[in-house]
């Protein structure tokens, strides 16, 4: 096996081969930022590893990589119904004996298990134990190792154990992790070889850059692409800026994206649900309406409204209309009633100016519910913000931010902006179409794909200067519709360099007039109109 290798990704065009032999017995780091494409380069590499008949064992801390079984021969343990063995009731020094004598691949999966720790520590201790006996190549992947092996705290001592002395024994350790700062820097500087894809935080590059000959490499890491790695150490021949390929079995840890589909008849619902006896029919999820958190009051940082009880009945007097235009009486109010809605600060950095490379700092406000930019200092007004991205996958995000920036794009060209496969734009194309946000139109053979809709990327050159309210008790909150995660895919669609370093959820307080056939909302602070959507 000394002269074994696996084709994990490409170079400048062509397959790259890593080592086998020092990927299977030496130690790796696998590192980059959330959704760089992590979890989908450790899928490759078990893939390939099941292609070469060469086992190892996977620390799965989510639980996803049971889907390799769909076109390979391994073992899932874990407390899932599925799975093929029941973590906490087969005898794991005898599964693991058993998995090694056979060279068989297991996946642990310990995303159901309440002491994660203390299941890891027991892996890496049977299998220690058992290649010390044994001696036969195999190889250990820790998913989130800095849970296991941490900067702060006490690390699991197998796992330190395995990384100074496994490799006289046949064990390989790869951990694979997300914030290379929290992790344990004598177990880090153990791992000889490195796959170092994108990441921005100053902690993290800092922690990485013993990897690296000069200040310049480092720089390059924020402007990676997602599913972009150096490769360096022992496992190649010289380091290289690869792209990772695709995955020959199902992806898990894709976040869901959001698809347009019809509406169902609410008639069959009601029918179906109400012969069970059940209270009410459910709507899909993109047709339920921003919904109020919880009728008990909360603590929560909210603007505490300003109007009296006598200057809100005034305004709602004069926002009364006539039945019939000039004439008639006038409407009927049926209720008002006191709502908190959820609005973002948000600060983010990123690397710019010319030639890009000072870090940038910028904050704004965002409202909770429509994801528009928000000015609140002379009253709630709202513009362009980040509706088009929200809710679209990284991917399909940084298609269509594109297409905005070329007007008119073939793949051809978004191969070469993005540098992602013809297959992967293909398919972020066809989910963009559906949702109805770009067509195309022909010229000659090739097919050029345009906006439906004009796209209004707001400017990341913008400071506020808030003092967030302080915590009261408060009813009436409504659910903020996207969270961090969300707002950072759509921010590294328009700055790949970009992160957000604080988001803060507050609320500002409005009243919910309803009449008999329309409702308004009143600003809390200074009675004015409040407009947004929804």
């Amino acid at each position: 096996m000394e002269r074994a290798t696996i084709n994990i990704a490409k170079a400048q065009g062509k397959n790259f081969w890593v080592n086998a032999q020092e990927l299977v017995t030496g130690r790796t780091a696998v590192i980059a930022q959330t959704g760089a494409g992590k979890s989908w380069t450790i899928g490759v590499i078990c893939e390939q590893l099941c292609k070469s008949n060469i086992g190892f064992c996977i620390i799965d801390t989510e639980g996803e990589y049971f889907s390799l079984k769909e076109k390979f021969q391994l073992l899932w343990a874990g407390k899932d119904p599925a799975c093929d063995v029941d973590l906490e009731k087969v005898d794991l020094k005898e599964l693991v004996s058993a998995v090694l004598k056979e060279n068989v691949p297991i996946i642990f999966d310990i995303s159901d298990v309440i002491d994660e720790k203390a299941a890891v520590a027991a892996v890496c201790e049977a299998l220690y134990e058992a290649e010390s006996r044994l001696r036969v190549p195999y190889l250990l992947i820790i998913e989130e190792s800095d849970k296991f092996a941490p900067q702060r705290n006490k690390v699991i001592k197998e796992i330190e154990e395995i990384s100074r002395r496994g490799r006289k024994r046949g064990l390989g350790i790869l951990l694979v992790t997300q914030r290379p700062a929290f992790i344990n820097k004598t177990v880090l500087s153990q791992c000889g070889n490195q796959l170092i894809g994108k990441l921005t935080t100053e902690a993290d590059l800092a922690a990485v850059n013993l990897f690296f000959a000069s200040r310049r490499e480092l720089e390059e890491l924020p402007k990676l692409k997602s599913g972009e790695f150096f490769a360096l150490g022992n496992i190649v021949k010289r380091k290289a800026r690869i792209r990772v390929i695709g995955r020959e079995t199902t992806h898990k840890g894709f976040t869901p994206q959001l698809l347009s589909k019809p509406v169902g008849k609410v008639s069959e619902i009601k029918e179906r649900v109400m012969a069970r006896a059940v209270a009410a029919p459910t709507t899909p999820p993109e047709m339920v309406a921003p919904t109020v958190a919880a009728p008990a009051e909360a603590m929560m940082k909210a603007f505490i409204p300003k109007l009296s009880r006598k200057e809100l009945m005034k305004i709602i007097e004069t926002k009364k209309r006539k039945k019939f235009g000039l004439f008639g009486p006038k409407e009927l109010m049926i209720s008002e009633e006191l709502r908190f809605r959820p609005l973002v600060f948000v600060e983010i950095k990123y690397i710019g100016g010319f030639p890009r490379k000072s870090i940038k700092t910028s904050s704004f406000i965002l409202d909770g519910l429509t994801s528009t930019l928000v000015e609140i200092e002379k009253g709630f007004v709202s513009r362009g913000g980040f509706k088009d991205l929200l809710g679209l996958g990284e991917i399909a995000a940084m298609v269509l931010v594109e297409i905005h920036r070329l007007k008119r794009a073939t793949v051809a060209e978004l191969e070469m902006r993005t540098n992602l496969s013809e297959s992967t734009i293909r398919a972020s194309i066809e989910d963009l179409s559906r949702l109805k946000l770009i067509t195309y139109t022909k010229v000659g053979r090739a097919k050029v794909y345009l906006l439906l809709q004009k796209l209004a990327l707001p400017s990341l050159e913008h400071h506020v200067h808030l003092q967030l309210p302080e915590e009261t008790s408060i009813s009436g909150a409504i659910k903020c519709k996207f969270d961090e995660q969300d707002l950072r895919v759509a921010l590294k669609a328009i700055e790949p360099t970009c992160d957000i370093t604080r988001f803060e959820i507050f609320y500002y307080p409005f009243y919910l007039v309803r009449f008999e056939n329309r409702k308004i909302r009143i600003d809390g602070l200074t009675g004015g109109m409040l407009k947004p959507k929804n």
